[in-house]
């Protein structure tokens, strides 16, 4: 098969006259013979450049403690190698499989959770393989087929989670809902590449990926997500244009189940203060809310994505006492 990933290891490691087998040579074998070897990252992406690296995955039989990468410079190549042991690997893959995102419940600390499995399974299933034994070919092969849409919805989902932020934020602090707004509709270009052949998560590279689709509306579209507006007076106009723009991008997603669920953030707290409650977090901002409030006791807040939000719950979060998930209605 004419895979141009195959094309680009090649062309980087002849840059630096290295064989196929030098490389394979600069993975760790101190947990055990490697079941599986991928080359991966922007380089394989097509996306590097002369400084880029060259990220190896393994896979071995024994956990392994770490996942930080073990550097080596072969004749003045960067080589990073990263294992993994095939248990953790997995586990991963099947709770991926096993679940949906959006999930029906989401809490503080589950986006970081998902965003890193899919950071590091895609990079099995997207990267070039180079060797493999027993089931381990295979399990990429699948692994290839299922990150695409893994790496899709979790955009999607993004792009309506920063999208809401930014229009409770518009009232509050205009000019974040700006960047809130921009990130949104990055989110959104995100899962277009993805659809059409270019789901590489790694953000930093997504005007890279649609100058190779040659899709120049969508480009025009980036250019306008990374420029937020600089004064809160042209905010309002700003979240207009990118709520229009934002359909094109995000295909016919169902979200009709889709709730807003906003849940106290990591160290927030609230106290008895004379009439009022007070909310704190971490003891380094306050806010208060009347003692009838809605939000005047810990809980959770959901809502369909066009349904408004009670005040007080928006006024909360514009404090960055809450945080905001999306889940689906069970």
């Amino acid at each position: 098969m004419n895979d141009p990933r195959r094309g680009r290891f090649q062309r980087y490691i002849e840059r630096f006259g290295l064989t196929e087998r030098q490389i394979l040579d600069q993975v760790d074998t101190t947990f055990g013979e490697p079941l599986l070897i991928v080359a991966a990252g922007s380089v394989i992406a097509g996306f590097g450049n002369d400084t880029s690296d060259l990220d190896i995955y393994a896979v071995v039989e024994d956990d392994v403690a770490s996942t930080l990468p073990l550097m080596s410079y072969p004749n003045g190549a960067r080589v990073d190698g990263i294992t993994c042991g095939a248990r953790q690997l997995t586990d991963r893959h099947r709770e991926m499989t096993a679940s949906s995102w959006p999930p029906e419940e989401v809490g503080p600390g589950d986006i970081g959770t998902r965003r890193k499995a899919i950071d590091v399974v895609t990079r099995y299933g997207l990267g070039l393989p180079l060797s493999g034994t027993g089931p381990w070919p295979a399990w990429q092969r699948r692994l290839e087929a299922e990150a695409g849409e893994w790496i899709a919805d979790w955009h999607t989902v993004e792009a309506y989670r920063l999208h809401a932020a930014a229009g409770a934020l518009l009232a509050h602090k205009p000019l974040v809902a700006g960047i809130r707004a921009g990130e949104a509709l990055l989110a959104a270009l995100e899962r277009h590449a993805a659809v059409r052949g270019e789901p590489y998560f790694k953000g930093k590279w997504l005007g890279e990926k649609l100058e190779r689709l040659g899709d120049r509306k969508a480009l025009a579209a980036y250019e306008q997500a990374i420029v937020p507006p600089l004064s809160a007076a042209e905010v309002p106009a700003y979240l207009a244009r990118v709520t229009d723009a934002l359909p094109a991008y995000l295909g016919e997603a169902d979200t009709g189940s889709w709730r807003l669920c906003l849940r106290p953030a990591t160290g927030t707290s609230w106290e008895s203060f004379g009439q009022e409650r007070l909310v704190s977090r971490w003891g380094l901002r306050a806010a208060v809310v009347p003692q009838k409030s809605e939000a005047a006791e810990p809980g959770t807040w959901t809502y369909s994505l066009s349904e408004p939000w009670d005040p007080d719950v928006e006024a909360l979060f514009c404090e960055d006492m809450l945080w905001l998930g999306v889940q689906r209605a069970a």
